[in-house]
C-alpha cells in the first residue's frame, strides 16, 4: 500500500492526553494504532464497528481486506457479532433451550449445571469476551475441571469426588453445542473455529488410563438381587428389568397408561406433571402375562393416580391427600392448582411450577427417582455388590441381554425408546462368556480357522 494511504491524526486517551495515532484506509475500513495495538473501524448497516486486532499491521491489513470484501458483496462482515461476556452468552443459550427448544426441565438443568462450570472458570480467569475463548482457554478449563470436587447425581450432601472422564466429556460437549449456537446467532465470530471442537477424547485420558467400563449384573448377581428384594422392591425393579424402562418413565407411569384390554403400556409425556419422555417419542410396550399380573396387583381397583407409589402410600401407612375417580379429575386438579399459583405469583418460572407440582404429587403417592436409587443401593449392598449404585443399570442389563439373545437391534431400540442403533450399541456390554460362545460358534463353523491361526 502506498504511503499516500497513511496519515497521522491526533488521538485522545480516556484521560484526555493527546498522542499520535497512525491511520491507514483500505476501502471503507480504517486501520488505526494506539500504542502497539491495531484496531479496525468501519460502518455496517448503520452501526459503528470498532474491533481490536490480535497481531501486527500485516494481520490488521489482512483482516481489513476480508471486511472490505464482505461489505462489497453485501455479506455479514467477520466482526458483525455482539460483544458478550461468557455469562451473557451462556444465559442466552439456556434461555433458547428452555423457551424455544422447550427441552425437558431435567435436560435443561443438566445443561445449566455443565455450562455454569465454564462460566465460573471464565470469570475466575477474567475472560471479558466470549469471542476470546480459544483452545488454550479450553485446555486450562479441562485442567481446572480435573481439580474440582462434586457429588454424583447432583446430590447436595453426597460423597465428593473428582469428575470422571465421562463427566468432563459431557461438560465439554455441552459447551461445544452452546458455542455452535452462538456462531449461528452471530453472537460469536463465524470465521473462528469452535474452540471446544478441537478437544479429542483420547487426549483427555491420563497416561495409562483406560475408559471406565460400565458393568452390569452377571446372571448370578441378577438372581441374588431379585431374591434379596422385598415385594415392593421386586415390583419396581422387576418392571425396569423387564422392559429396560427409564426410571423416570416408571415413576411417571399413570393408571391410565396401562391398557389391560389390549395388554399394552403407553409411554408418553405428561405436560400436566411437567415431565416429558427423554426423546419426546410415544411408544407402546406389550405386556407379558407376568407383567399383567404384577400391574393388576399394583393398581387394584384404582381408576387414577400413579401406578407405582412411594412405599408409605403403597402399604397404607400414609393416606393419599386426594382420591380421584378418573384421570381427567386428577389432571383438572393439578391444572387448577397451577393456575392458582400463577395468579398469586405471575412471574413463576416453569421450573418453579414443576417443583410445585412435584410437591403436590408427593401427597398423591408419587415416587421420586432418588428414592428408587436409594432402594436399589440398599439391595446391592445387601448382596455384596455395592459398586452398583444406579437402577439405570437394569436398562443396560435389558439391552445387553436382548443383544445376547440375538434380538433385532431395531426392535430393541424401539422397545427402550432410543433414537438410534448407535445409542443401543453404547448400552450393550457383552461379557467374556458371550464373546467366548460367539468365537466357539465361529470356529465350529470354520474348523480350519484354528489351523490357519497357528
Amino acid at each position: 500500500m502506498s504511503k499516500k494511504g497513511r496519515s497521522r491524526h491526533t488521538g485522545q486517551t480516556s484521560h484526555g492526553d493527546t498522542r499520535q495515532v497512525l491511520v491507514e484506509k483500505l476501502g471503507k475500513v480504517t486501520i488505526y494504532q494506539r500504542g502497539v495495538v491495531y484496531y479496525l473501524y468501519y460502518r455496517e448497516l448503520g452501526k459503528t464497528i470498532r474491533r481490536k486486532i490480535d497481531g501486527n499491521l500485516a494481520a490488521a491489513r489482512a483482516t481489513a481486506g476480508k471486511v472490505v470484501q464482505s461489505l462489497a458483496e453485501e455479506r455479514a462482515s467477520p466482526f458483525s457479532f455482539e460483544l458478550l461476556t461468557p455469562r451473557q452468552l451462556i444465559d442466552r443459550y439456556l434461555s433458547y433451550v428452555e423457551q424455544v427448544q422447550r427441552l425437558s426441565l431435567g435436560t435443561s438443568d443438566r445443561y445449566r449445571a455443565a455450562l455454569r462450570l465454564f462460566v465460573a472458570f471464565a470469570e475466575q480467569i477474567q475472560v471479558a469476551q466470549a469471542d476470546k475463548i480459544d483452545e488454550q482457554v479450553v485446555d486450562d478449563f479441562v485442567r481446572w475441571l480435573r481439580q474440582q470436587n462434586h457429588a454424583r447425581n447432583g446430590s447436595k450432601s453426597g460423597k465428593q469426588q473428582k469428575y470422571s472422564l465421562g463427566g468432563i466429556e459431557y461438560v465439554l460437549s455441552t459447551c461445544r453445542t452452546a458455542f455452535n449456537w452462538g456462531r449461528r446467532r452471530k453472537i460469536l465470530p463465524s470465521y473462528c473455529d469452535n474452540p471446544f471442537s478441537q478437544v479429542q477424547k483420547e487426549a483427555l485420558k491420563d497416561r495409562g488410563e483406560d475408559e471406565q467400563e460400565i458393568t452390569i449384573f452377571s446372571p448370578e448377581q441378577e438372581l441374588k438381587f431379585f431374591e434379596a428384594c422385598d415385594d415392593w422392591q421386586r415390583g419396581v425393579f422387576g418392571i425396569l428389568a423387564a422392559f429396560g424402562m427409564r426410571v423416570g418413565e416408571l415413576t411417571h407411569l399413570l393408571v391410565e397408561d396401562v391398557d389391560f384390554t389390549n395388554l399394552v403400556i403407553h409411554i408418553r409425556s405428561k405436560p400436566e406433571l411437567y415431565w416429558f419422555v427423554k426423546t419426546r417419542r410415544y411408544r407402546q410396550l406389550p405386556m407379558t402375562p407376568a407383567m399383567d399380573k404384577l400391574l393388576r396387583d399394583r393398581i387394584g381397583s384404582r381408576k387414577a393416580g400413579f401406578v407405582f407409589r412411594a412405599r408409605a402410600f403403597d402399604n397404607g401407612k400414609r393416606p393419599l391427600a386426594h382420591h380421584f375417580s378418573s384421570p381427567k379429575e386428577q389432571r383438572e386438579f393439578l391444572l387448577a392448582e397451577v393456575t392458582k399459583l400463577e395468579a398469586q405469583r405471575p412471574a413463576t418460572t416453569d421450573k418453579q411450577k414443576r417443583n410445585f407440582v412435584r410437591s403436590l404429587c408427593r401427597t398423591l403417592g408419587w415416587l421420586p427417582e432418588t428414592r428408587i436409587r436409594e432402594e436399589f443401593m440398599k439391595v446391592t449392598e445387601q448382596i455384596g455388590c455395592p459398586e452398583f449404585t444406579r437402577a439405570h443399570n437394569l436398562r443396560h442389563l435389558f439391552i445387553t441381554r436382548s443383544q445376547e439373545g440375538d434380538l433385532n437391534p431395531l426392535l430393541v431400540a424401539e422397545i427402550v425408546g432410543q433414537r438410534s442403533i448407535e445409542t443401543t450399541r453404547r448400552y450393550t456390554h457383552l461379557g467374556a462368556k458371550s464373546k467366548r460362545e460367539t468365537l466357539t460358534r465361529l470356529l465350529e463353523g470354520n474348523p480350519g480357522a484354528c489351523d490357519e491361526a497357528t
